[in-house]
């Protein structure tokens, strides 16, 4: 043994050499290898959080275009507010921008009406440049990168309706060197952050107003041909950068938004890496053991991830192990990975049926107690209001009782998914037998009451469940947040307490909890109840306006106008009790007794004017209308084709067939039938094809623009040419002035109406005006 113990310890000190080279060079090539693919790496993940960046800017953008637009639809379906535009006054339009840019957080706000005039910005350029924004928000683009002022700014836009359009609200928010900070710092990695738009001389650095770099600039152009990440070398030094495009509006420059990280810094984190893997480099060529530690390290580490991803799970958390090779130890990476994602799974089906309801899939009373807890925390620290409405279906136990439980848990289902589908936008949850909540943030307490309206219509929506029919109602009560409670133990009391009270007068209704009535919702109900009164008292009265006949040279006919006489308020408009009468279906009643007043009128009047009686979708939902004009047209005696009911095209959106149906009674009767508003829908010319209608009305925005637009001139006149063909009678509304009249007697149109021949008054005045017109008239009257 002794003699050849020296063989071998050379033979050892052979090996030992001979190992430690082949591990030196190994270490050598596994070093450069490394250092590539550290380089490699690192030039991915930059293009990877490029792109997480870019995402994470496109999804801001979106969110806040949503908020800023729908905090400008709120303003714009606002009635005081589309009052104000509609009267041109500037000082509550200006105040109105103002409370809202600031409550918004937007440095610019403004209107442009529908004639292009801009409100709400004093500078003469900035107003230039917003008034060219008017033909965009016409074709329909309402959001955008565009220039004003000599910068860029995202603009968001929203029309006002009321009903015709007349003009957007408009918010601007900059994209300067600011708000590029702003970006970069909601940004997990440092970049820069800049907007560049196209002009005549190349691109130019509207975040920083200068010319761009000429390798941006090249860059730019070529991302536009491949939205890769890509490398660029600027003055600055090495970055990777990505060019993310930006939507503009019509006739603004094109925009992008160039996103840059330097290599310097993506690379710092790496460098002492590779000086680490040198430094190991160097220590194997010395040190064997080290080379041999770092080899039995390289077995024991996907053990040690396998340990970890163990504990993790055993915590609780999600756990999954990088399957890096297909042996044993893959393989039992893989293993564990399904058997992680097996437990996920049904922890996810285990936390699914502890939230939410088993029959109905919403959420359930534990999910709704801690939404309700984390909305009302959420308001502590914002502000705001949330209204929580206890809904309980009236005479559930009946349904069950008479049909059985499968029906009645069918019912459950059905409404569920009625108020899911209709009202996406609440937290509706179900806390037991026929119990629901609806948590909602609202602006006010008037869209709290839509809220309650909607619910209720959805919930009363006729079903047919296993061959049974079924119309569900619904009793809703509400409390707000802070006022009727500030936890949600006593907010939920304090709602329940007010769906009690909606049971109390009489259930399919809903009841504010009684110290959270605010003075709008007050008078809302009060207009209501008034409403009601004036019905029974007989507060309202029909003005009539003229048709001038243009073939004849004289009045043709008569639209009914109603006017609320109050006994406190005095004339009140039917802009404000109008749609509160649609809402409430008191239209039906007041729409009789229009009908009746109106006949009654015309008859007095010479046989060759007729009267003409709006009528509302509402009635033509309600049956019975055809006997309410026959019934009208027999006490009054008046000849059926001197009556002529004006309608919208909206009395065809809710069932077409059977607003055919009505229409075509109403024609049997041999009364006469107008659309109004001709040309404002989307499918006026089908609503002409599917009824021959009497006369078509152009709606008064087309007269407005007729001496000033050429479109204008041009659909007017393709309007009437439309109706000659067709041998329909046409009305221009809103005429105001000789030239208007002139142009519409040359393009053809049978009779015109508007402030140039007289406003709308009272019975007295119309006699007046039939006797200035007819001298003779009073004689062959009395002797009539």
């Amino acid at each position: 043994m002794t003699l050849r113990l020296p063989r071998f310890r050379h033979l050892r000190t052979k090996l030992t050499v001979l190992y430690a080279g082949l591990f030196g060079l190994a270490m050598l090539c596994a070093a450069i290898v490394l250092f590539a693919i550290v380089e490699r790496n690192a030039t991915r993940q930059v293009q990877g959080e490029l792109v997480a960046s870019s995402t994470v800017f496109d999804r801001l953008w979106t969110q806040r275009s949503a908020q800023l637009g729908g905090a400008a639809g709120l303003l714009a379906r606002d009635f005081g507010f589309r009052a104000a535009v509609a009267t041109n006054d500037g000082e509550t339009i200006g105040s109105a921008l103002d409370n809202l840019r600031q409550r918004m957080g937007v440095p610019i706000a403004f209107l442009v009406r529908a004639d292009g005039k801009v409100v709400g910005l004093s500078d003469p350029k900035s107003a230039a440049d917003a008034a060219k924004l008017w033909q965009a928000f016409d074709a329909g683009e309402m959001t955008g990168v565009v220039e004003l002022d000599g910068a860029a700014r995202h603009v968001i836009a929203a029309p006002i309706m009321a009903p015709d359009l007349l003009g957007w609200v408009v918010f601007a928010t900059n994209l300067d060197a600011a708000e590029m900070q702003g970006l970069q710092r909601l940004s997990s990695i440092p970049i820069e952050a800049a907007v560049f738009q196209h002009r005549a001389d190349g691109w130019f650095n509207a975040s920083r107003r200068m010319a761009a770099d000429p390798a941006i600039a090249a860059f730019i152009a070529k991302s536009t041909r491949n939205d890769q990440p890509a490398t660029v070398t600027t003055a600055q030094g090495t970055a990777v950068a990505l060019a993310n495009p930006l939507p503009v509006l019509a006739g603004a420059p094109d925009s992008v938004l160039v996103i840059r990280y330097p290599l310097d810094k993506a690379l710092a984190s790496y460098r002492q890496l590779q000086f680490a893997i040198a430094l190991t480099g160097l220590f194997g060529l010395l040190v064997t053991m080290l080379a041999t530690w770092r080899m039995a390290q390289s077995i024991t580490r996907p053990v040690t991830l396998l340990s970890a991803a163990a504990e993790r799970l055993a915590a609780g958390d999600e756990a999954s192990v990088p399957v890096e090779d297909n042996d044993e130890l893959g393989q039992l990476a893989a293993t564990f990975n399904r058997m992680a994602a097996g437990i996920a799974e049904r922890e996810r089906r285990i936390t699914h049926l502890a939230f939410n309801d088993v029959l109905t899939g919403l959420p359930n009373r534990a999910l709704f107690q801690e939404h309700l807890d984390l909305e009302l925390k959420r308001r502590e620290r914002n502000g705001g209001t949330i209204a929580l409405l206890c809904l309980d279906l009236d005479d559930f136990k009946s349904i069950n009782d008479t049909l059985g439980h499968p029906v009645g848990d069918a019912l459950l289902r059905r409404v569920s998914e009625n108020l899911a589908a209709e009202m996406s936008k609440c937290f509706i949850a179900r806390l037991g037998g026929d119990e629901f909540v609806i948590v909602s943030e609202p602006e006010d307490a008037e869209e709290v009451e839509r809220i309650a309206r909607h619910a209720l219509a959805t919930i009363e929506t006729p079903l047919v469940i296993e061959g049974h029919s079924v119309t569900p109602s619904a009793s809703i009560g509400i409390a707000l947040a802070p006022a009727d409670g500030e936890d949600a133990r006593t907010l939920h009391k304090n709602a329940d307490l007010a769906l009690y009270r909606a049971k109390e007068l009489g259930r399919r209704t809903f009841s504010f909890f009684e110290e959270s009535l605010n003075a709008r919702a007050q008078a809302r109900r009060r207009m209501e109840s008034d409403l009601r009164v004036a019905i029974q008292e007989g507060q309202f009265e029909l003005y009539f306006q003229p048709l001038f006949d243009l073939a004849r040279n004289r009045i043709g006919s008569f639209e009914a106008l109603m006017r609320w006489h109050h006994p406190e308020r005095g004339m009140v408009s039917p802009v404000e009790f109008i749609p509160i009468a649609e809402e409430t279906g008191l239209i039906v009643e007041l729409g009789a007794w229009a009908l009746r007043e109106a006949c009654a009128q015309a008859m007095t009047w010479p046989d060759y004017i007729r009267v003409a009686v709006n009528v509302s979708s509402v009635q033509f939902r309600r049956p019975g209308l055809s006997e309410v004009v026959l019934q009208a047209l027999i006490a009054s005696g008046l000849e059926p084709n001197r009556l002529e009911l004006e309608i919208t095209e909206s009395v065809f959106l809710e069932g077409s067939e059977a607003t055919l149906k009505v229409l075509h009674s109403l024609r049997a009767l041999g009364v006469r039938i107008a659309l109004d508003d001709f040309g404002t829908g989307y499918s006026s010319l089908s609503y002409l094809q599917s009824f021959p209608f009497d006369k078509i009305k152009i709606d008064r925005s087309f007269i407005q623009d007729l001496l000033t637009r050429p479109g204008a001139t041009a659909i007017v006149r393709a309007i009437t040419d439309l109706a000659q063909a067709l041998g329909m009678e046409t009305t221009a509304e809103g005429v105001e002035e000789s030239d208007q009249l002139a142009e519409l007697r040359h393009h053809g149109c049978s009779s015109v109406q508007g402030y140039l021949f007289s406003r709308p008054i009272d019975p007295r005045a119309v006699a007046e005006l039939l006797r200035d017109e007819n001298p003779g008239w009073d004689a062959q009257r009395a002797a009539g």
